[in-house]
């Protein structure tokens, strides 16, 4: 009855911990289509990340990576970019359509606006989608909003 009780107990717990860590890294997450037509090369999305002290500390830097959800097509890559105060950085999806998602990068900037960027390198629309996280220098998850401002 005893090792039952634990073991049970134990698999809740583990379970608990799944969800919770889960909802905590989808928690922000977007998704859509640039260029759904699929005939601008240069086709952009932009949108402000907004990231502010919600009482685990203020802001440090901003995570962000990128997916392309899409089939795979030769030479047609997503990239997103990240600017605040004067400093940018970028991070690219290297394989078309693989369903892993970019290396990660980090940008310094405080709590504030960042402008979030995607874009990609030739025609065809691609499904995709950023993870974005203000985070603090401890790496603890801050406050973190967004602010969709162009969908080509």
């Amino acid at each position: 009855m005893k090792n039952t009780y634990l073991k049970n107990g134990f698999i809740t717990a583990l379970i608990l911990a799944v969800i919770g860590y889960s909802g905590h890294t989808l928690a922000h997450s977007a998704g859509a289509t640039i260029d759904s037509a699929g005939n601008n090369a240069s086709a952009t999305d932009l949108a402000q990340v907004i990231c502010y002290d919600d009482g685990d500390g203020p802001t440090d830097h901003l995570y962000v990576t990128i997916q392309d959800n899409s089939p795979p097509v030769s030479g047609l890559l997503l990239s997103a970019q990240v600017y605040k105060d004067g400093h940018m950085t970028n991070v690219t999806d290297t394989v078309s359509g693989d369903a892993n998602s970019s290396p990660s990068a980090k940008i310094s900037g405080g709590d504030g606006v960042y402008y979030l960027s995607v874009s990609k390198t030739a025609t065809g629309a691609r499904d995709f989608t950023v993870t974005y996280h203000c985070q603090t220098a401890a790496d603890v998850h801050t406050g973190t909003d967004i602010t969709v401002l162009q969908v080509q």
